[in-house]
């Protein structure tokens, strides 16, 4: 990669960073500081405009490469650790080698050959972040419900389920069943689960109102099994659509691509990846879930019959493959600006029935 000014390369602590500048006649400096905000304008101020600055993926990389893009305006270029064989799969790993390696590997290699990370913008960041806190807060209310229910169980009231535990006057009207430590134990779980549920209901109306003053998330939403969490999602997390030249490159952004083993005779396809987000890839699966059982699931729904029930092939994998589907048909949307159209799931045998069919008419 030609650089212009340095190369550098800069290995991130959670206190302390390591920095590697080569210069073009070849020349390392070593340098190093702390992560907090007077070390973050010091390391700006050891910038130029013209230097290429690399380093690996993680949220403290994010909030440097907005704080060195404001105020040095030089290239960042933020790399992918699980596919940076370089240091990954090194025998010798301290931060200061890691931050000469990043530093040369931007000398040896053009940009797109390298596993880039696109930073996302503010308001993308901003969406994360809420997502995150909202998907939070739901597992922290699921795990709370599920304490109140196995004191249920171990006093002998088993009749209740988890859904009775979910509506604040069911839970009130069985607390009172209690006895002893039980019950304040149970009075306790109750009011953390109303101050939670408060919070969700602050979250989801945020959610919303991003999804209302977004024309691209309500263009998602037009498609069956796809609601205001998982279109807002879907923007917020694959970013710009057209940094992706088709939808095959989307699906292995998000993990849905199957591991391949090819090698002389051997030709094997594993399991999904799994290298991209997992929020984003378990509500594709959800919202798969629900357009398969949606009278309005159009082609999705039919796919999904035709392999689970048709081909006998399992229904993880019949929904992982609709949910992969779904993930590629949003990117078509995003990226020609149109609405979701019905259309019906054609089978391989009508198809090839179909070929047939014309090849004899001509």
């Amino acid at each position: 990669m030609e650089v212009a000014g340095n190369a550098v390369g800069l290995d991130l602590g959670k206190r302390t960073y390591e920095m590697c500048l080569i210069a073009q006649n070849g020349r390392a400096t070593r340098t190093g500081g702390k992560t907090d905000f007077a070390g973050i304008d010091n390391l700006c101020r050891k910038l130029k405009k013209d230097d290429v600055v690399a380093m690996e993926a993680c949220n403290l990389a994010f909030r440097i490469e907005r704080a060195i893009r404001e105020q040095v305006g030089c290239r960042v270029i933020i790399l992918n650790p699980g596919r940076l064989a370089i240091i990954f799969m090194s025998t010798r790993k301290t931060d200061k080698e890691d931050s000469m390696k990043l530093a040369k590997f931007l000398r040896s290699h053009e940009e797109d050959e390298m596993p880039v990370v696109a930073p996302p913008s503010d308001e993308e960041w901003t969406r994360r972040k809420l997502l995150s806190e909202y998907r939070s807060l739901k597992s922290l209310r699921t795990k709370e419900i599920n304490r109140l229910h196995a004191i249920f169980e171990h006093n002998g009231y088993t009749q209740f389920t988890r859904k009775d535990m979910c509506v604040p006057k069911n839970r009130e009207n069985i607390i009172a069943l209690l006895n002893g430590y039980e019950e304040e134990e149970a009075g306790r779980l109750a009011e953390r689960l109303v101050l939670v549920e408060k919070q969700i209901e602050v979250l989801y109306r945020k959610i919303n109102e991003e999804t209302e003053k977004d024309e691209k998330v309500r263009r998602l939403m037009t498609v069956p099994g796809i609601g205001p969490i998982t279109a807002l999602s879907y923007v917020a997390y694959i970013g710009d659509v057209t940094r992706f030249e088709n939808a095959h490159q989307v699906s292995n952004f998000i993990g849905f691509v199957p591991k391949v083993d090819r090698s002389c005779t051997i030709n094997r396809l594993g399991h999904i990846t799994k290298q991209g987000n997992s929020l984003l890839r378990s509500l594709l699966v959800q919202a798969a879930w629900s357009a398969t059982r949606s009278k309005s699931g159009g082609a999705l729904r039919d796919k999904y019959n035709y392999m689970a029930f048709t081909r006998g092939i399992g229904k993880g994998k019949s929904i992982v493959t609709v949910a992969r589907k779904m993930g590629e048909l949003l990117y078509t949307l995003l990226r020609n600006n149109q609405d979701y159209e019905p259309r019906r799931f054609i089978t391989p045998e009508a198809y090839v029935s179909k070929l047939v069919e014309e090849a004899l008419v001509s």
